[in-house]
């Protein structure tokens, strides 16, 4: 059995709501200023025994680092981190406390977001099966013309928000798929999310008519730590 950690927070000063984790109460394990949020007789070995198994634990520990995000910054962990004993969660807080206390320091207030983007389809209005012969073919070759101009301004627009974006959120992370050809942006901003949501979400969507935007709700910051 081990310790499974989920994260770090500074010491609350005032008692958290703490979730249940993958089987029981979570608790938290301090040193100084600082705390682990910790579930205590964790299996790693059983949670990967099944597929099933395993994307419940993975779900729970999203659970758990959302639930206490919602109360207090914090610094997420991936899953699968686990310590042997409790001794070794203290002296793992003692070698690293400044820089999780930096990394916390620079997350204070701070959440992250995530815009996707996806493609819109191109609108054909062209009825070829109607027209036969030549007729045909140049109905097929004017499609084919006008499909090829859409996807050139849709990568165009992309490309243009994309600039736009990383100069206003230098540390933005971009993901795209390469089988849906959705694109995704990781953003940390503050938590009051009106600027995005309101003045910048709008200008991006009218800069980028071939695309739909989306916006996440407030996350823990994985892909900022």
């Amino acid at each position: 059995m081990s310790y499974y950690v989920y994260g770090f927070l500074y010491l609350p000063e005032s008692c958290l709501a703490l979730p249940k984790g993958m089987e029981k109460e979570v608790e938290l394990v301090p040193y100084q200023n600082i705390a682990a949020v910790v579930e205590a007789n964790v299996s790693i070995e059983a949670i990967q025994e099944t597929e099933e198994k395993l994307l419940e634990a993975i779900l729970a520990h999203d659970r758990v680092v959302r639930e206490i995000f919602q109360q207090v910054s914090m610094l997420p962990l991936r899953f699968g981190n686990a310590f042997a004993l409790r001794e070794n969660i203290i002296n793992d807080l003692q070698n690293n406390q400044q820089q999780y206390l930096n990394i916390l320091t620079k997350l204070q207030q701070q959440a992250e977001y995530t815009i996707t983007f996806t493609p819109v389809s191109y609108p054909s209005t062209l009825e070829v099966s109607k027209v036969r012969g030549k007729a045909y073919l140049l109905a097929k070759k004017q499609q084919f013309e006008q499909q090829q101009a859409f996807q050139t301004k849709q990568r165009q627009q992309w490309e243009n928000i994309r600039q736009l974006i990383f100069k206003n959120y230098p540390k933005a992370v971009f993901r795209d798929s390469t089988e849906s050809k959705i694109k995704q942006v990781h953003l940390l901003a503050n938590r009051d999310a009106r600027v995005i949501t309101t003045e910048e979400l709008s200008t991006w969507q009218t800069e980028c008519s071939y695309w739909q935007i989306t916006l996440s709700e407030q996350l823990p910051p994985y892909h900022f730590v």
